[in-house]
């Protein structure tokens, strides 16, 4: 198993990394913005890296459900045992903003379980990766490796890699919470945390940067409870995973499953350590 993740996440990694660089020329350019459908932003950033990320992960023997595709009927992927979860540009009102705090999202789910992340943050140089027999680890310059088409490029990303060492108990009591879609109730569940939790702070980023600063041991706790996509916290969620955090639904203090029939994500609360959720749940309800 561990042969297949390292060649499967070589996949994932040559993917992001080349998503990313496809975004960054246009976002150092001049470029447009369309609205879809359900009234969310879309770029010719989004599009191009979701064609770059699909056609690297057409190489693999599962199916594909990305935020930029067209969603396979629920009959069909019901009966998917293992498949990629994507979005192309996390945090497109970031991306249009430019404020860097976008990234590009890798996960490949098993059973409705992240299994394996990549996280790419295009404008930071920064990318993150993990999956159930990978820990937690980091790139800080993704400028500095090589083309993805080249041989040695998996020994190289390897020397460029560093292990994450989270530490075993909290330096501090941040909230990660959403720059663009910070609300009331995360307000609200912010101010009766302070009640039971010291040094309670409040800290906004955008796209999947929280879920990895939870990784990184950088913020506590991810509360959300405005509507997301299953693509939107996936690659974090597994990323999150390989440095023993987790992600509970409000709901059923359960962790989020994934290829649900219907792609949102219910209200959750993502934690740094995973065993710090029995201690909240006893604190809160919902």
């Amino acid at each position: 198993m561990q042969n297949t993740h390292d060649s499967i996440l070589d996949i994932a990694i040559r993917a992001a990394l080349e998503a990313a660089k496809a975004i960054m020329q246009v976002y150092n350019g001049h470029f447009n913005t369309e609205t879809k459908a359900d009234g969310s932003p879309i770029t010719l950033a989004d599009k191009r890296a979701n064609d770059i990320i699909c056609r690297h992960l057409s190489g693999s023997p599962w199916p594909i459900i990305s935020e930029e595709n067209k969603l396979a009927d629920y009959a069909e992927r019901k009966n998917w045992e293992h498949f990629w979860l994507v979005d192309p540009l996390d945090g497109t009102k970031e991306f249009i903003g430019r404020n860097g705090e976008f990234t590009v999202n890798i996960a490949l789910i098993r059973e409705g379980e992240p299994v394996l992340g990549v996280i790419v943050a295009p404008a930071l140089n920064t990318a993150w990766f993990g999956s159930t027999d990978i820990p937690l680890q980091v790139i800080h310059n993704t400028n500095a490796l090589p083309n993805t088409s080249d041989d040695d490029f998996p020994a190289i990303l390897s020397k460029n890699a560093v292990q994450i060492q989270v530490p075993e108990t909290r330096i501090n009591n941040r909230v990660a919470v959403s720059r663009s879609h910070l609300d009331d109730e995360t307000k609200a569940l912010v101010t009766k945390m302070s009640e039971h939790y010291q040094s309670i702070e409040m800290h906004p980023k955008g796209s999947s940067l929280k879920l990895c600063d939870l990784a990184a041991g950088e913020s506590a706790f991810y509360p959300r409870f405005t509507p997301c996509y299953e693509w939107d916290t996936a690659a974090g969620h597994a990323i999150l995973r390989a440095a023993g955090g987790e992600i509970f639904s409000l709901e059923t203090q359960k962790p989020l499953r994934y290829n649900k029939r219907d792609l949102h994500n219910p209200s959750f609360i993502a934690f740094a350590r995973k065993q710090d959720a029995s201690h909240f749940f006893s604190q809160f309800s919902f």
